[in-house]
């Protein structure tokens, strides 16, 4: 059964460095990650806490995100410390797009496709709960857990719309704004492979109309001088690089170079004979880099 699951990835043996070993992670567990809520409690107590519960974590670099190595429960969001609002469960691929959006105390940022709410709490806790974040997304069940996610966090500065992304007037300009757009979400394989879809080429086509619509609309919205962070946690050239050829020849964006820590590629060249001049500019996470999913992420501003 995994091993047909694997197959499918194949598609991608020639844009992906080091496919075969990036084959051989898929076949590993996803391990956990978390950030602590600086809202709520300092990294070290925190910390602290959970290792004198038996928890044992490594953290990443410079980075407010842990890897958990050890846990003496099942799941880490089942701890008092979790209830309280003291840490998010969030992957470092997760943790990127933001940290690539640089969220400051004061700003105007929206967050078009934000449910169940891992990057826009991140960006509340970046903004010391100041400034004003709209958090939309189009389901129900999925602004619940967001709106759930905001009270257990202790965030003040989020307001919640329920809005189609594709099309939406979400009230004004924006200082920066995230599109983590709905994608074929390959890059989540290892976090459950036997309900992995993935999607044919048809289904990548589908999902890139959508995604150039979402993008457009948030030009709408973007001020002058702002930025946009575009993100998938998918591989698909058609989803990714794609949609951000077509801001550039057809919004009128340019590509800006993204400083980031976490272990990266450049985007991808080429791909089904359509080229990508930008692609050096946008960035790709692959797990056999860094033991965490996939990311595409690319920074977008007005010409």
């Amino acid at each position: 059964m995994e091993e047909e699951k694997l197959k499918y990835f194949e598609k991608y043996r020639e844009i992906i460095r080091d496919f075969d070993n990036f084959l051989e992670t898929l076949k590993t567990p996803q391990p956990y990650w978390f950030r602590v809520n600086t809202l709520k409690i300092q990294e070290e107590k925190l910390i602290e806490r959970l290792e004198t519960k038996g928890f044992r974590v490594e953290k990443f670099g410079g980075i407010n995100a842990y890897r958990i190595l050890e846990m003496p429960v099942k799941h880490p969001g089942a701890t008092v410390e979790y209830s309280l609002g003291y840490y998010y469960i969030q992957d470092l691929s997760s943790m990127a797009p933001v940290l690539a959006l640089d969220p400051q105390p004061g700003e105007r940022i929206l967050d078009m496709a934000a449910a169940p709410g891992s990057k826009s709490t991140m960006i509340a806790e970046l903004m010391n709960n100041s400034g004003t974040i709209v958090a939309n997304d189009i389901g129900v069940d999925r602004i619940k857990s967001l709106a759930a996610n905001i009270e257990r966090l202790g965030i003040t500065n989020i307001i919640v719309t329920k809005k189609d992304a594709r099309n939406a007037n979400f009230g004004g300009k924006f200082d920066k704004i995230l599109l983590d757009a709905p994608c074929s979400g390959e890059g989540t394989f290892r976090k459950n492979p036997w309900g992995f879809q993935g999607a044919d080429e048809r289904g990548h086509s589908i999902l890139g109309r959508q995604q150039k619509m979402m993008l457009r609309n948030a030009v709408r919205h973007l001020s002058e001088d702002g930025i946009i962070v575009y993100s998938t946690c998918t591989y698909s050239p058609i989803e990714n690089e794609s949609v951000v050829k077509y801001g550039v020849e057809n919004l009128n964006l340019k590509v800006l170079k993204i400083e980031l820590s976490i272990p990266h590629l450049e985007g991808v060249k080429e791909w089904d004979g359509e080229k990508y001049e930008m692609y050096e500019k946008c960035i790709r996470i692959y797990p056999h880099l860094v033991d965490t999913g996939g990311m595409f992420i690319a920074v977008l501003a007005k010409q």
